[in-house]
This record gives structure tokens, sequence and C-alpha cells, in this order.
């Protein structure tokens, strides 16, 4: 099974939004990770904010995707930020703590927020 994925540049962001939740809860589906995992190599400070509003589950395989996604975009000193999560999906990354690991906004424009940098005076 394949599903997929879109990701659009907004300024110096990148806004992934996910077709279906199937592909990123099937652990055969290599491709969707990797080219998640390409989509961020390619940029030089990643700066992502994942659409999970079509994720209604989250499965062991999908955690793994999101927690090497952030990994990745940690290691080049970028930030990822979730926004529009689901409830199920919200209380089980609250159940499995990675409500600390994951900065989750409620919509696009927060999520962009987000990732700026806070100005400095």
């Amino acid at each position: 099974m394949s599903t997929t994925f879109t990701a659009r540049d907004d300024g110096d962001a990148l806004i992934i939004h996910f077709d279906s939740p199937a592909g990123l809860n099937d652990f055969r589906n290599s491709s969707l990770r990797d080219s998640l995992y390409a989509a961020v190599q390619e940029r030089e400070t990643p700066q992502v904010a994942l659409d999970l509003e079509q994720i209604d589950y989250l499965s062991s395989s999908g955690v793994a995707i999101l927690v090497g996604l952030k990994r990745r975009i940690d290691t080049r000193n970028g930030k990822l930020v979730l926004f529009r999560v689901q409830p199920v999906v919200s209380d089980l990354l609250k159940v499995m703590k990675l409500d600390r690991y994951f900065p989750i906004t409620a919509d696009e424009p927060s999520a962009l927020a987000a990732l700026r940098p806070v100005p400095t005076n």
C-alpha cells in the first residue's frame, strides 16, 4: 500500500499534509518514510509543520516514523511542529509522553508561528 503526502513551501517552512492515515501506520511502507526523510534532508535547517488532520490512529510504525523524522530534523538544527492533531492521536502521544517531545499546535498559522525564531530585543 502506498499512501502519499503533499509538501509545500511556506517561506522558510515546509508544510506536510498526509492524504490518509494508512501509509504512516503501515510498517511495510518504507517508500513513505524514505520520502519524508528525503524532503527533510534536502533542507539546510528544516522547519517542518506536519498536518495530522487525516491521521485518526497511530500505530507503533507511525510513532517510529514521527520519531525518526524529528531526530533527522533535530540533527540539522531544525524544528518540527505537529498541528491539527486528532484527539485520539493526541491522547496516545500524551500517554507515551511524546507530547513533551513534539510541539503541538491547533492549526497551521500557529504551527508556522511556532517555527519562527523568537525575536530578541
